[in-house]
């Protein structure tokens, strides 16, 4: 007989030997997940925790409850930090013209667009295979799209963002939290291969607009901000 067996006493009952007990706990002990902890100040996070933007080089910061709440406020540390927003907005009615597609001059079908105060201007980037690359913005081309859509008013500058998608004749727009516009493009850089992206990173990017599309509120029409 295994030493793994079961076995059965004198009592004619089944008996589990001690050792595969032991096996059985082990193998089925659940793995303790590796703890987050703040960026500012290391006290420990829950897997949900808000983050903040570092203006000086535009990295995210994971931070707990207590520092998100004192450094992302207004003229907190010297204006260094910026706390990110937590809506994701889908616009079935944004308006926008092909002219003003095309004088965007984006090579790929999707940028994202944000008010950068340290620039002093409007700017828009898009993803590539080599990261975030900037595309030069008109200004009245932007009054005009705002003009269009006055939703885009509400937009908090630096941390919050348009995302266009017009990927395989799509035109979805989405207003999102910037570390969302971020991600994409950390994906699309990651799993790029070859001249045409392979299809791996095609898939991942209708995966990702699948997930926000789920989590976004609608919202319909132009609503005045």
């Amino acid at each position: 007989m295994s030493a793994s067996s079961p076995a059965n006493d004198n009592g004619g009952r089944t008996v589990v030997p001690l050792q595969a007990l032991r096996q059985f706990t082990q193998e089925r002990k659940p793995a303790r997940p590796s703890l987050e902890h703040c960026e500012l100040c290391s006290e420990a996070i829950a897997p949900t925790h808000r983050h903040l933007l570092d203006l000086s080089n535009r990295t995210v910061l994971c931070t707990c409850n207590a520092c998100s709440l004192l450094f992302g406020r207004e003229g907190a540390a010297s204006g260094k930090y910026r706390l990110l927003p937590q809506r994701y907005l889908f616009l079935p009615d944004f308006h926008m013209t092909e002219e003003q597609w095309d004088a965007l001059m984006i090579p790929v079908n999707m940028v994202y667009i944000f008010r950068n105060t340290a620039a002093g201007y409007v700017s828009a980037f898009y993803p590539s295979p080599a990261g975030a690359t900037e595309s030069l913005l008109n200004l009245e081309n932007w009054e005009v799209l705002v003009a269009n859509n006055p939703i885009l008013n509400e937009l908090e500058p630096d941390v919050e963002a348009l995302l266009i998608n017009r990927v395989k004749n799509e035109q979805q727009y989405y207003i999102v939290p910037i570390d969302a516009c971020f991600q994409l493009v950390g994906m699309i850089r990651a799993s790029w291969r070859g001249l045409s992206g392979g299809e791996q990173v095609w898939k991942s990017i209708g995966d990702y607009f699948t997930d926000l599309h789920a989590k976004s509120r609608m919202v319909r029409g132009v609503p005045d901000a």
